[in-house]
Parts: structure tokens; C-alpha cells; sequence
């Protein structure tokens, strides 16, 4: 996966994302401050993960949806605003 964090909310938070598609090496780190605790964890979600996705991450897909990057299907990857365009 492409999305790595630093801090855990509350709090700020440094996300670094990358370019899942193969030859591109489009990087970007930005950072935001995440209001609302990860939720309480289950014994089958450590560490305020629900469905594999980190609290954090899913605060930031807003952000990271308005500076042009894209999701890629199932939610494995991203790719950056250039590779988003292309195809394949």
C-alpha cells in the first residue's frame, strides 16, 4: 500500500503517499490534525483499524481526493493526478 503515517489522532498526523503505478515515482507528504479519536479497538482490529484501513487514512481520503490523486479499485493503491489520467 501506498499511504504510510506518522502520529496517531487526536492530534497532527504526517501522511506520505507514493504512486502505485509501476515507473512513476510521484511522491507527496502533507499534514493534518485529526480531531477524533480511532475508535475502540476489537480484538480483530488493532490499533483503531476498521476493515484494514487505519482511522487516519480515512479521515484523509477527502484531502487526498482533492489534491488529485486517485484511489485505485479495491483500495490497494493510489495514483498520482498525471497517472490517474492514463489508462492501464
Amino acid at each position: 500500500m501506498s499511504l504510510m503515517t506518522n502520529g496517531i489522532a487526536p492530534g497532527p498526523v504526517r501522511f506520505h503517499l507514493a504512486c502505485d503505478r509501476m515507473g512513476c515515482r510521484a511522491e507527496v507528504s502533507f499534514d493534518l490534525v485529526i480531531a477524533d479519536s480511532p475508535p475502540d479497538s476489537k480484538p480483530d482490529a488493532p490499533d483503531g483499524h476498521r476493515g484494514g484501513i487505519p482511522h487516519e487514512a480515512g479521515q484523509a481520503r477527502p484531502y487526498i481526493r482533492d489534491m488529485g490523486w486517485h484511489v485505485t479499485q479495491g483500495g490497494e493503491g493510489h495514483r498520482c493526478p498525471a497517472c490517474s489520467l492514463r489508462r492501464g
